[in-house]
């Protein structure tokens, strides 16, 4: 473990030499010393294997204490230098400098420390490699649940281990977005980079390695992205070791005591409490969890200063109305989430977040357009945004192109000259625009978007597309080379040409097409799709065995049928979409019957019918239902019929009538 976190925090120095090269400007050289002798430690921690483990672990947690206080000691050097001017300046120079100074002692004391009894050790002819990494012995096994999850954390490489604890910071049950994930950790610097490879991929395989020894599960949640949550079992045993390291606190009483070295906080009731945590702890990182409302007073904690050391401030789903100026003072910020708020207005000082990587203002309130001091964040990485308010792009200013760091816009209207900025962001890797009409973004929109070849995911949606309107689709259009995600919203005169040639593709919508053509004779031979949705996307009124040939489909794994015109889906030819796991009929308000040959579709495991007409519903019986032998081997089906549908609707009508 000691060579997982001395390597991290050798990238972390390695980081700021360049990102705070002006703080950091006379002293190159001792840092570069400390990282040389850190780099020591590492070499032969990973080794360390005394049969004495007290000792071992004394070493441990002694040289955690070090780098933990260097930390401290590094960011509030950085925080101070940028409040401070002349010869306030030059004291606090020296006092850092005094600092290092004093690390580099007592690193070079835990490498005598190491060295004296690794020597110990030798003369008493101990072989450590009979021991693993943790001291436990090559067949040791528990017959408990808890001891098999403990043995398997323990045995997790240090990346993985801080990876999954960081996912533990969120409440027993709670769906956590995928996507989310990978941009906390990367704000965090629980990410270690390699070279020739993007840092949201190596943060996205080490979430793919934690689901696939099952200590994260995916939650089916179609259309909104992978959802994963912590199965209990392995999130108790990991609270219980990220207690004894001090890693975090969750939901902490106002009279709790805290650790001065707890690196994170989620606190699942009101913001009241955060002035009390902060005002004890450096955190790292705050979360808001259940959190009903603020009031000015409740942001007097951006004072403290315990709140500037914050790189990651998450107020998702939070009911706060307002974010005072101050937040502009949280230098070290890297990530502000602030999806699903009241608030309706950003301030101005938020361009002062030099560090920030992240801004998510997501169905924020009434917010429309975004400050022009946005344009100052230089490393944002991730800008998402969506009006909650009116369905359309948010208004950016016009100079976002300068951001060359970013890799996810989405949420944009691209109109007053935007489009044709958008040429110079040929780095990004998920773009998402709204508005897109023939008037004002068409052609230069696509003509940018054809410059950007690391493009994975792209998003585009009419003017109006939930009430027919039209999304023009440049002819001469040829979709990025990587392009594995694509949604499209808005009536298509017909299905583009180049939309058949995407080898890549893994995931499309279609939304609101409403195409009078069947869009799955086209989209069939597409080899690695594996997520379609149709929403309203084609205007038939019955669709037979044309749907799909044998073979067709050959990854498909997720179908989404949505249509009000479909009344009759006679057949499914033997053989077609081999792969498939969950279909889905949404809003098909007048299908009365299940396409003959959806018995022979082995692989389904969910079948998900919302609304389900009431007699339907008898037909489906297991008792007796004409055709329940369509559906009998599927393990889950779920559906809501029409009747429970109203019922829900008139309730709802009730009680909205009752409030006012």
């Amino acid at each position: 473990m000691a060579e997982g976190f001395v390597n991290f925090y050798i990238q972390r120095l390695d980081t700021l030499l360049l990102e705070e090269a002006e703080s950091f400007s006379g002293f190159e050289d001792e840092v570069q010393r400390m990282m040389g002798m850190l780099r020591e430690i590492g070499s032969f921690s990973a080794e360390s294997g005394s049969t004495e483990e007290t000792d071992a672990a004394s070493w441990v947690r002694k040289l955690k204490d070090i780098i933990n206080e260097m930390d401290d000691s590094v960011d509030g050097f950085i925080i101070q230098m940028d409040t401070h001017n002349g010869s306030e300046q030059k004291k606090l120079i020296d006092s850092f400098r005094h600092e290092l100074q004093k690390t580099s002692s007592c690193l070079a004391e835990t490498v005598l420390v190491h060295r004296t009894r690794e020597l110990n050790s030798s003369i008493k002819g101990e072989k450590r490699e009979d021991k693993n990494f943790h001291g436990m012995d090559e067949g040791e096994t528990s017959a408990s649940s808890s001891s098999s999850s403990k043995l398997q954390y323990k045995s997790l490489p240090y990346h993985l281990q801080i990876c999954f604890a960081y996912c533990c910071i969120f409440p027993e049950n709670y769906w956590i977005n995928n996507g989310r994930l990978i941009r906390l950790f990367i704000a965090e610097g629980l990410i270690q980079g390699k070279a020739g490879e993007v840092i949201e991929d190596i943060a996205e395989e080490n979430i793919n390695e934690l689901i696939n020894l099952g200590m994260l599960q995916v939650v089916d949640h179609p259309g909104n992205g992978i959802k994963l949550v912590v199965p209990s079992h392995h999130r108790e045993v990991c609270l219980h070791q990220i207690k004894e390291e001090e890693f975090q606190t969750a939901c902490p009483n106002s009279d709790s005591s805290l650790p001065l070295t707890v690196r994170c906080v989620s606190i699942h009731s009101d913001m009241k409490q955060v002035e009390s945590v902060l005002s004890k702890v450096r955190s790292r990182s705050l979360f808001l969890f259940g959190n009903r409302g603020s009031s000015e007073d409740d942001w007097n904690w951006l004072n403290l200063y315990g709140s500037k050391f914050l790189r990651v401030l998450d107020l998702e789903d939070s009911k706060i109305k307002h974010l005072p100026d101050e937040v502009g003072d949280l230098m070290h910020l890297r990530y502000l989430g602030l999806k699903h708020t009241d608030i309706s207005e950003l301030p101005g000082r938020l361009g002062n977040l030099r560090a920030l990587q992240t801004l998510d203002i997501r169905r924020c309130g009434n917010l429309k357009a975004v400050p022009n001091e946005v344009l100052n964040l230089l490393r944002l990485r991730h800008f998402k945004m969506f009006k909650n308010i009116g369905i359309g792009g948010m208004s950016i200013p016009k100079g976002i192109g300068r951001i060359k760091s970013l890799q996810t816009l989405t949420g944009i209207y691209a109109g007053d000259g935007i489009a044709r900025e958008l040429g110079s962001l040929i780095q990004l890797r998920r773009l998402g625009v709204m508005d897109v009409n023939e008037d004002n973004v068409s052609e230069e929109l696509f003509v940018s978007v054809m410059k950007m070849r690391e493009l994975l995911c792209l998003s585009l949606q009419a003017k109006h597309a939930f009430h027919r309107g039209t999304l023009t689709l440049l002819e001469s259009f040829i979709p990025p080379p990587l392009l594995r995600k694509l949604r499209l919203e808005g009536i298509l005169e017909r299905i583009p040409n180049w939309l058949g040639l995407m080898e890549r593709l893994t995931c499309l919508r279609l939304g609101y097409s409403h195409l009078s053509e069947n869009p799955a004779a086209v989209l069939q031979h597409l080899p690695n799709l594996k997520i379609l949705s149709l929403w309203h996307a084609f205007d038939a009124k019955q669709i037979g065995k044309e749907f799909c040939r044998a073979g067709g489909f050959p990854k498909l794994e997720d179908l989404t049928i949505a249509s009000h015109v479909l009344e009759e889906w006679t057949e499914i030819v033997e053989g077609a979409v081999p792969s498939l796991n969950f279909l889905r009929l949404r809003n098909c308000l007048r299908l009365r019957m299940l396409p003959e040959g959806l018995q022979f579709i082995t692989t389904l495991k969910q079948l998900s019918l919302l609304p389900l007409l009431d007699d339907h519903e008898e037909r489906l019986r297991p008792d007796g239902g004409e055709e329940n032998y369509k559906i009998k081997h599927i393990p889950q089906v779920k559906f809501i019929t029409m009747s429970a549908v109203n019922q829900i609707a008139s309730h709802s009508r009730g009680v909205v009538k009752n409030e006012e």
